[in-house]
């Protein structure tokens, strides 16, 4: 089953349902998606529930840009991320690391008692594949593992040319987190060779938290049936079988795969290549607005995020001061994370965000900044 964009409404019109959550995740949900958790809740073993199951299945593949399965599972996308990990690497893995997230993917490398390597760069630069090239020739490797968006620095990772590395200098499966890329940036699963991706309902999908989403190749596949110890709920191997049989691995969400079935039809409806425009017109007219301000992004020049931009706090401001100005303003930002948070605030521009609610959060940016950074107002009123 797949979704027929020629006879779905637009789920939002010209005029209606402003935003003014700039979270880099969870995204703003839209009403009516919101209102498809109402629906009453089904046997997930039923024909009823089946039915829509098999819908969003069939409408994953082209969104994750690939021929292989895609599984989903209830939690977040930790969970598939260590179950990536664990269904496909016995013994030795490669973690390149950026910020926060994939630092993450290195300590369940770790906490799985692997021999967990790491390239690391510091936050706000991107792995270039001259990295990687040379880590995987000081050593053998069963995985790579790679954030494409690096949510806590806005960062996105040159991935298709470090998987062209990783496929042309070792036989490592290339394990992709994806949880604030997919259906926001440019991603080619099968096109750059890509094994396991994985993301979450949470971000550019602009679905409530709660489902995480993984494609796995058949090169993937056919590694994992050799790893032992793959878990239950995070073997990806029991996943696949129960998703060909029809159906989820355990009890789903019920409400957040209604609501991931509604805004499938969205994403349908606009265009997948379309979304991925929108999303590189955001990220440019915050990149201008920062530019014309004097505003620093946290990333490398030409390494920025289509779906969160990390800022540097303008002089005599905090990144928390800046969050606080704009709630008062009636705006929801991100603070910054983890080292970054004094000093950096994040927009996530992500999602079902469009240039005109864009507008508005730059213009309530200009109004706050006009003002002196809270510590001076202080001064001024003593």
């Amino acid at each position: 089953m797949t979704y027929d964009s020629t006879s779905r409404q637009d789920l939002r019109s010209s005029d209606d349902e402003p935003i003014r959550f700039f979270l880099p995740g969870p995204s703003y949900v839209l009403s009516r998606v919101r209102d498809a958790q109402t629906r009453a809740t089904v046997a997930h073993r039923s024909a009823e529930f089946n039915e829509v199951y098999e819908r969003i299945t069939g409408a994953l593949p082209p969104i994750f840009r690939t021929e292989s399965p895609v599984v989903t599972a209830t939690g977040s996308a930790t969970l598939l991320l260590q179950a990536a990990v664990q269904s496909c690497v016995e013994r030795r893995v490669l973690h390149l690391v950026c910020g926060a997230f994939s630092q993450r993917w290195l300590d369940i490398g770790v906490s799985l008692g692997l021999e967990a390597d790491r390239v690391e760069v510091p936050p706000g630069r991107p792995i270039t594949p001259d990295l990687v090239r040379a880590a995987l020739r000081r050593g053998r490797y069963e995985a790579v593992t790679v954030v494409h968006s690096e949510t806590s620095t806005g960062v996105l990772n040159p991935l298709r040319e470090i998987a062209e590395v990783i496929r042309s200098e070792s036989d490592a499966l290339i394990l992709v987190d994806a949880v604030s890329s997919l259906a926001g940036a440019i991603l080619e699963s099968d096109g750059w060779g890509l094994d396991v991706v994985v993301t979450a309902s949470q971000k550019a999908l602009a679905v409530p938290p709660g489902v995480s989403l993984a494609s796995v190749s058949p090169r993937a596949e056919e590694r994992m049936s050799r790893v032992g110890r793959r878990g239950y709920y995070t073997d990806l191997q029991r996943y696949l079988a129960k998703h060909r049989s029809g159906g989820t691995l355990s009890t789903p969400a019920e409400s957040v795969y209604w609501a991931l079935d509604a805004q499938l039809g969205q994403v349908s409806l606009e265009g997948l290549e379309e979304r991925w425009k929108r999303h590189q017109r955001l990220q440019k007219r915050t990149l201008d607005w920062a530019q014309e301000r004097g505003v620093e992004l946290a990333a490398e020049k030409g390494f920025g995020s289509p779906t969160v931009s990390a800022l540097k706090a303008p002089r005599g401001w905090t990144g928390p001061q800046i969050v606080s100005a704009l709630a008062d303003r009636g705006f929801t930002l991100g603070a910054g994370y983890a080292e970054l948070k004094p000093t950096t605030f994040r927009i996530g521009h992500m999602g079902e965000i469009q240039e005109r609610d864009l507008e508005g959060l730059l213009d309530a940016m200009d109004d706050a900044l006009k003002a002196p950074p809270p510590s001076q107002s202080h001064t001024l009123r003593n």
